[in-house]
């Protein structure tokens, strides 16, 4: 914009300032009496000419800038209703984690009384074979005094990283 503003300053000091150039060395021709020489002809003739060719080119930027214009407000009218849409999946995938994990809570405390429910030996067995996130969820969710008894029938190195992981969890 300062670009456009600083080309029309420049067109506009150049057109005038041919014109009051030629005005005065009409007005000094006039007041004498001469007639133009053809040397002032042609300086006249070529600053007329350099004057149309700036105002060519100043019209040529601002079409060129109002194209630019055009272009940018399309392109942020996209992206807006990009922003939109990507707001939106994000909202509708917050809410199926939401679900997702309310999911996992039911199931985690569903299989945790399962296992409180089955002897402590088969449960450790079951359990050692599982993932451990998994195993952590049940073990977590289950009383502590049969949490207990489950990871005493367990391996002594995985009853370790179990009982580890469930105090920095803050469970059993």
């Amino acid at each position: 914009m300062k670009s456009v503003m600083i080309i029309s300053s420049v067109t506009f000091l150049l057109i005038f300032g041919g014109i009051s150039v030629m005005s005065l060395q009409l007005s000094n021709q006039g007041s004498s009496g001469e007639d133009l020489s053809p040397q002032d002809a042609a300086a006249s003739a070529r600053l007329l000419h350099e004057v149309a060719q700036e105002r060519d080119r100043v019209q040529c930027d601002r079409e060129y800038l109002a194209g630019l214009r055009q272009s940018q407000a399309a392109r942020e009218v996209i992206m807006s209703q990009v922003h939109a849409e990507i707001l939106e999946v994000i909202g509708k995938l917050e809410s199926q984690q939401g679900v997702f994990i309310e999911e996992q809570e039911v199931a985690a405390s569903r299989l945790a009384k399962m296992y409180e429910a089955m002897k402590p030996d088969k449960a450790a067995n079951i359990l050692a074979s599982m993932n451990m996130e998994v195993t952590l969820a049940i073990l977590s969710r289950m009383k502590e005094r049969q949490a207990a008894r489950v990871l005493s029938n367990m391996d002594a190195g995985l009853a370790a990283q179990l009982s580890t992981r469930l105090s920095l969890q803050g469970g059993a």
